[in-house]
């Protein structure tokens, strides 16, 4: 379809150049252009970052070749160059400081102050990081071309320079902006020929600097540029449409400006208009999309704005040819360089999300589905049947509206999205029995049956999500009334999700592991040498004395609670915290499943939680008392003069935090919700404390299990020095374990990965032990307690699941 180009047109000025050159902005917003701008030149700045500092050997051969390849011209030459790149600079960046002056945009003024201290920092940081890894070869080029790679314009007054021009671009004219490109662009040239410096270095802090403006703009926000009501009037008369009055109407147009028209004849249209805002919008839509999802049928984005207007023009014009109900559209028009709008009838009526639930009885119900069915029998996907998106006519007939994320030709698996997007929708208005029994008596029970496996929360809109969570239990019910009611029995859903937050938790903790461990290895030869003479049968014992750690955990834990607990699930919960503890750090995990079981188990959610607390509080007692033994026992031998940390500062701290709990409660709000939150919680809290600290029997399990859990752990320790010829006494090898643990608790990695280690090996040759043989004996220790009960504990941890105890 053609078509025609407004930007000529004399009711309205072109929207091609921003508002600026009609000396007046009429207002400010942040857009979604700015915030696409931000995270790719980020992502440019963080390759060019990583390359240069990890991928040096070939960035650097690069760089010294193009160094080589640029530096061709004679020092005359090359400084004549220089004078005239300082002299350009310096007046570039003059004009850029008094055009907001002179035309007296203070705001503007503002803008480039924040991006250029900004900028500064950013790239001054980046780039003195980057130079602590420059070659001598730089300096030696340098000195043979006789120039100073360090002099005026420095890289990241460059970057600064970048960032004043983002920030400048949509106050000026589109020539003003050419101009800008073409001087920015001699400036690099001329900066590449006469230095030496770096390139990766340079482009490196144009890239920060352009992501800076770019930011500077999307948190305060650029000049509106939208067309003005008088542009999209304009366009509609050129298509010939007899528009007597416009005004902005308040809908649901995502993505686009919605507009309601009345006509000279008295008819009324509805118009949106899409602009570089909504392709940018768009554009970080389907990132996220594609980061996060799989499997939802998104095509690649259309090469230009125009293209996908036309598409959905297309789809529209499709649809309504094979009597889908929908708007009939009236125009199809560009506004200047930057936007397009489409124009249909307006049909009178609600949307379903605005319906009175009430008022959708199963005639309605039906024509939906009969609409849904005339799409999927000539393959074409809506993509997004919302409840907006459904409109029902004062005479109850639904019409379907917004084909933009439209696909024909669709696939199997995008109508059946189709689908299970609808039955959600309307299974919020009319529940999940009626949605899914007037599906089946339009569809058939083959094709609901067939969207179950689409039928999940990443799967659908935002809109229709953000419906069901306040409707908890809705979807579960909606998928156990389709496998109700179709007889299905095992349904394989789709993998919709590329990445969850428990992943992402766990891609991080291995980085994070690895970064910790690396370092360890660093002698790996004379390791190797060490184990290759250890006496692998102290293996043996040491594998025992860490099954012991789990009775006596099981002990503590039985005691902790007041409660009784079954032995062999205990056990097992025990066990399994070896498992989901190497996920969350300082044992958030294994706390999490001991309070999930003795909920599980019956006890009071409060005392659950108390009870692990005084668990805990048991460990630590028990892990204090034996290291001062374990201390006086090793005497001199373990840590030599041994002093106390001076208590003023815990003195201190507890003060500071006494006080900021006196001032918190003088706070009403914060009064009132400890008075009847907080203070009913601890109550029932402390009723279960008491009653295990007026039990003998439940106190001597607490500590008694605590004090078998750490000492087990010290037995481990010290036959894993054994393997290896350790020459140090029981006492001073337990004290090391004991100071070593308790440090290394304050590590925020699993199991205090890392830093458990360190502490140990630091401990050991504290004491006096080689180190070669110490950091052998730390890490057969691991391998016996953290590593290898991995598998037992998972076990144990699907046994409780498949068993209902967590």
């Amino acid at each position: 379809m053609p078509m025609p180009d407004v930007s000529a047109a004399p009711a309205a000025p072109p929207a091609g150049d921003p508002v600026y050159t009609q000396g007046t902005v009429v207002g400010y917003r942040r857009t979604p252009r700015d915030l696409l701008r931000v995270v790719v030149y980020g992502v440019v700045a963080l390759v060019l970052l990583a390359l240069t500092r990890w991928a040096s050997d070939a960035v650097l051969g690069l760089e010294d070749d193009l160094i080589r390849l640029i530096t061709f011209l004679n020092p005359t030459t090359e400084r004549i160059l220089a004078g005239f790149l300082q002299v350009l600079v310096a007046v570039t960046t003059i004009v850029i400081w008094l055009t907001p002056l002179i035309t007296k945009r203070y705001r503007l003024f503002g803008y480039i102050v924040v991006a250029n201290i900004a900028t500064f920092a950013l790239a001054g940081a980046g780039v003195w990081w980057l130079d602590r890894s420059s070659p001598d070869l730089v300096n030696e080029i340098a000195d043979r071309a006789g120039i100073d790679s360090r002099g005026f314009p420095d890289v990241w007054a460059l970057g600064q320079l970048a960032a004043a021009f983002v920030v400048l671009s949509p106050f000026v004219t589109r020539r003003w902006r050419q101009a800008g490109v073409a001087t920015y662009t001699l400036i690099v040239v001329l900066r590449l020929v006469t230095s030496v410096h770096l390139p990766a270095e340079l482009f490196f802090a144009i890239a920060v600097g352009a992501m800076v403006g770019a930011l500077v703009l999307f948190m305060f926000g650029r000049p509106d540029e939208r067309p003005t009501n008088d542009q999209v009037l304009a366009a509609l008369r050129l298509t010939g449409l007899p528009l007597a009055s416009l005004d902005p109407a308040k809908v649901d147009a995502r993505g686009s400006t919605p507009y309601f028209g009345t006509l000279e004849d008295g008819g009324r249209i509805f118009a949106k208009v899409l602009g570089s805002e909504e392709r940018s919008a768009d554009l970080l839509f389907r990132m996220y999309r594609y980061l996060r999802f799989r499997n939802l049928g998104d095509e690649r984005p259309f090469s230009s704005l125009r293209r996908a207007v036309e598409h959905e023009a297309f789809v529209s014009l499709q649809a309504r040819d094979l009597d889908v109900r929908t708007p009939r559209m009236r125009a199809v028009s560009a506004i200047g360089a930057d936007s397009f709008l489409l124009a249909y009838d307006r049909i009178e009526g609600q949307t379903l999300d605005t319906l009175d639930p009430a008022t959708v009885d199963d005639e309605l119900l039906r024509r939906i589905w009969d609409q849904i069915a005339l799409l999927r029998a000539h393959r074409i996907a809506h993509r997004d049947l919302r409840r907006a998106n459904i409109l029902i006519d004062p005479d109850g007939r639904p019409w379907l509206i917004d084909f933009g994320f439209a696909e024909v030709a669709a696939s199997e698996a995008l109508l059946a999205a189709d689908l299970a997007q609808t039955l959600s929708a309307l299974a919020v208005i009319v529940g999940a029995s009626r949605a899914v029994d007037s599906a089946i008596a339009t569809l058939g029970t083959d094709a609901v049956a067939r969207s179950l496996p689409r039928l999940q929360m990443g799967a659908l809109s935002g809109a229709t999500q953000t419906a069901l969570k306040q409707h908890s239990g809705l979807i579960e019910e909606l998928q156990e009334t389709i496998e109700d009611r179709t007889g299905t029995t095992e349904v394989e859903y789709e993998p919709i999700q590329r990445l969850n937050v428990r992943q992402l938790v766990v891609v991080v903790m291995l980085i994070g592991i690895v970064y910790l461990l690396a370092p360890q290895f660093a002698d790996l030869p004379e390791i190797w040498a060490n184990v290759k003479t250890a006496r692998w049968v102290w293996l043996i014992p040491m594998l025992a004395a860490s099954a012991v750690t789990y009775f006596g955990a099981t002990l503590s834990f039985m005691g902790a609670i007041p409660d009784r607990l079954r032995l062999g699930p205990t056990i097992a919960t025990q066990t399994g915290s070896s498992f989901v503890s190497k996920v969350a750090p300082a044992g958030l995990g294994g706390m999490a499943l001991n309070v999930r079981y003795a909920q599980k188990a019956g006890v009071d959610p409060a005392v659950a939680v108390s009870g692990v607390g005084l668990n805990s509080m048991g460990g630590f007692v028990m892990h204090l008392v034996l290291t001062l033994l374990f201390i006086v026992w090793a005497g001199r031998e373990a840590f030599g003069d041994f002093k106390l940390p001076d208590p003023t500062y815990l003195l201190i701290g507890i003060a500071v935090v006494l006080a900021m709990t006196v001032v918190s409660m003088a706070v009403p709000a914060v009064r009132k919700l400890v008075l009847t939150k907080l203070l009913p919680i601890l109550q029932r809290s402390i009723h279960g404390v008491a009653a295990v600290l007026r039990s003998p029997t439940k106190l001597f399990l607490l500590l008694g299990g605590s004090a078998v859990v750490t000492l087990s752990y010290v037995v481990a320790f010290y036959f894993s020095t054994e393997a290896f010829g350790g020459d140090l006494r029981f006492a001073t090898v337990g004290a090391a374990y004991l100071v070593g643990s308790a440090v290394a608790t304050a590590a925020p990695t699993p199991g205090g990965l890392g830093a458990m280690e360190a502490a140990l090996l630091a401990g050991l040759t504290a004491a006096g032990m080689d180190a070669a043989v110490a950091l052998p004996a730390v890490f057969l220790y691991r391998l016996a307690t953290f590593w290898l009960p991995i598998l037992p504990g998972w076990a144990c941890f699907a046994w409780l699941k498949r068993s209902d105890y967590i």
